[in-house]
């Protein structure tokens, strides 16, 4: 292409020739354009001359165009003209795509936010999702966040982490969080707790940053050590999986067995060969092993979430749902289609690592209405009612036949719906763009004619609510111009100085393509770290509050040198015989705002005085239990009350001890939820009793 490209605008190539010199160098890729293009599209500038609008015949295959064509174009149009856009329309739609791309595309980047995200790998979509579960999956997600760990290099982090801060990078309430940080399992292949939280004090972590093989894949590796271990080196051995590493990443969950006591501790590649040949490993063994490791893994391979999903929509979703979304997006990058195909749910149940029930629910929540038809476009406002139906659209590709497994498929949304309470900000943005981008092109066509202000806003009015409403035109402003937000090659991602601004005010300057070329790889630790939480912004609250209680410390329960030896050692031997009575008290004296509760507690219990039944029906559940649902919303108590509980499938044991309380237990439970009870909760939880 010519390297005019960058003259100014008096200077400026015409469109066709740019456009015909772009199209031969797109016929030398495997695109396969078809000859008939050179006579069948037209190209032009914008009138600003700062984007390429080439218009294509109408009968254009979609998926081609959006996720073969497009990505590859303006690669070779950002080349010679790294300041101008490319954008393609259809037939028959001359000036409103060109409209819609300018004005539309910035106002949704403005809101949305596309280079603010956060990168998973690929791999762990494909291989840790189906070991972990959803839920623990995303326990796995946050820490690796919030502990701000490069996964380039081996390495590890310790940091205090609360699990309130956890709960905001997750589908997760902190409740369930705090349950999941106690479970043992794979995810300590990720994390460790190495001290315990004390007062507003979280507990600390060691996260450490190398994405860990999965267990299918280090039994692959061990299994070909056992093999060759007694003919070759630990080098050699090495060099021989480095070749072999597409035939390890195609080993998929369950096809290989796994040992039932691996999940108890964090393995290695080369904690295997330290195994294996003892005392014989030098460094270029450990070099080699971090090379198989990174090709394996491919870290820099990522979908890339946006801050915007988990601030507007983790809350909305539950592990499996988000599981889901993310899994399925996973998989369109790879194979570059929108659409995924389907036999039966047994591939899904794998692949989320659920329950073989779960996946038909799921399919079941973003089946493709009736009113949606076959349309391909999705609608730019979220809609509480559409549940995943925001981002899929499910459909059933064959009659059933009893015996053999359902055929379906499932479209994906590649970009986020705008959330309502944005909605009348998105609005507004785009009135005020779209009268100055009309107001520019009419003030040259009307010369000396006066134009009423009232007729100039109904006009715009109008076409806003074209826009938002006509679903076609929100899909080509997202996606028809190649720059999705999960795309992991070209991102740019913000300096914590940028990302640490409140989302209040918002910034007027919008999305520059421009600035998209930097590698995702060059700056995958900044990524890693989220905005700074803001005094005046209560979703980015750092407030401690943990609960999940298996074992109470009574030496932090009681206060460190609070009491004297012996005297501590009695009022142990009394808790001991009556526990339910002593967390009765302590639940009674939250709720009664009484100072000191614990200290209350205890004098109540030596002096052998009992409580209401109320709240020895509380404390008959348990620390653990109680603080569980001392924490949970009154909304999702009410939900519970009225039978609605199906959305809530990792809380069915909760919901069924609830459901068994009597009124008054309910009544004061609800007050609990207003005290710092969990705060005691969390302070004393984990703590081995000495």
């Amino acid at each position: 292409m010519s390297s005019n490209g960058q003259n100014n605008h008096n200077e400026i190539v015409s469109a066709d020739q740019v456009w015909l010199s772009l199209l031969e160098d797109l016929k030398q890729t495997p695109l396969e354009i078809s000859e008939t293009w050179t006579k069948e599209t037209k190209a032009h500038w914008d009138s600003e001359e700062l984007s390429l609008v080439v218009t294509v015949p109408h009968d254009t295959d979609d998926v081609w165009l959006d996720r073969r064509f497009l990505p590859l174009a303006k690669i070779y149009f950002s080349e010679e003209y790294d300041q101008k856009q490319l954008v393609v329309q259809r037939k028959g739609r001359a000036g409103q795509d060109d409209l819609l791309v300018r004005v539309q595309r910035s106002v949704y980047e403005e809101i949305i936010e596309p280079n603010k995200i956060v990168p998973v790998s690929i791999y762990m979509f494909q291989h840790w999702l189906p070991v972990l579960g959803a839920a623990p999956f995303w326990v796995v997600t946050s820490m690796k966040q919030v502990s701000f760990v490069a996964i380039a290099e081996e390495s590890s982090v310790l940091k205090p982490i609360s699990t309130r801060v956890l709960a905001k990078w997750a589908p997760l309430k902190y409740v369930q969080v705090s349950e999941w940080l106690n479970r043992k399992g794979f995810s300590s292949w990720f994390y460790k707790k190495v001290k315990d939280g004390y007062e507003d004090v979280a507990p600390e972590y060691k996260v450490w940053g190398q994405i860990p093989l999965a267990p299918h894949h280090l039994v692959w590796i061990e299994n070909f050590i056992k093999k060759y271990k007694d003919e070759e080196s630990a080098a050699s051995i090495l060099e021989s999986l480095l070749d072999r590493t597409g035939e390890i990443r195609r080993v998929k969950p369950g096809e290989v067995e796994i040992p039932s006591s691996i999940s108890e501790k964090r393995r290695t590649v080369l904690d295997l060969f330290a195994e294996y040949f003892p005392g014989k490993l030098y460094k270029n063994v450990s070099e080699m092993e971090i090379q198989l490791v990174h090709q394996i893994t491919r870290p820099n391979l990522a979908v890339t979430i946006p801050h915007y999903f988990y601030k507007k929509y983790m809350d909305k979703l539950s592990p499996n749902e988000a599981a889901f979304i993310w899994y399925l997006r996973s998989l369109y990058r790879e194979d570059e289609s929108a659409e995924v195909h389907f036999s039966g749910y047994r591939s899904m149940e794998t692949a989320l690592g659920c329950g073989n029930r779960t996946p038909q629910r799921l399919i079941e929540k973003c089946m493709l209405s009736p009113k949606k038809g076959e349309g391909n476009s999705w609608e730019t406002e979220f809609s509480h009612e559409l549940s995943l139906s925001n981002w899929l659209s499910a459909e059933y590709t064959e009659e059933y036949k009893k015996g053999s497994p359902r055929e379906y498929s499932i479209k994906i949304r590649a970009t986020e719906p705008i959330h309502n309470d944005d909605m009348v900000y998105y609005k507004r943005l785009l009135k005020g763009r779209l009268g100055s981008s009309q107001g520019t092109e009419t003030d040259n066509k009307e010369g000396a004619q006066t134009r009423t202000g009232g007729t100039h806003n109904q006009t715009r009015d109008a076409q806003i609510d074209h826009l938002i409403k006509n679903e076609s035109y929100s899909e080509d402003a997202h996606i028809r111009t190649g720059d999705t937000q999960n795309q992991t090659g070209d991102t740019r991602i913000q300096t914590v100085e940028e990302q640490s601004q409140t989302g209040t005010p918002r910034n007027s300057e919008h999305y520059n393509n421009s600035n998209t070329n930097k590698s995702l790889s060059n700056s995958l630790n900044d990524s890693l770290i989220p905005p700074l939480p803001a005094t005046n912004d209560p979703d980015l609250s750092t407030d401690i509050t943990v609960v999940g209680v298996g074992n109470i410390n009574l030496d932090k329960l009681l206060g460190f040198g609070s009491y004297k030896h012996n005297e501590k050692k009695k009022i142990i031997g009394q808790i001991d015989k009556s526990p339910e009575i002593f967390l009765a008290w302590i639940i009674r004296n939250h709720i009664t705002e009484a100072k000191f509760p614990v200290r209350l507690a205890v004098k109540n219990l030596q002096e052998g005085n009992e409580t209401e039944e109320q709240y020895l029906e509380i404390a008959r559940l348990g620390w653990e239990i109680s603080a569980q649902l001392a924490n949970v919303s009154e909304n999702d108590l009410s939900m519970w009350e009225l039978g609605l509980d199906e959305d809530y499938e990792d809380q069915e044991e909760l919901i069924q001890v609830y459901k068994k309380l009597s009124k008054p237990a309910k009544k004061e439970l609800n007050k609990l939820r207003e005290t710092d009870f969990c705060q005691l909760v969390e302070n004393v939880r984990y703590g081995e009793r000495g």
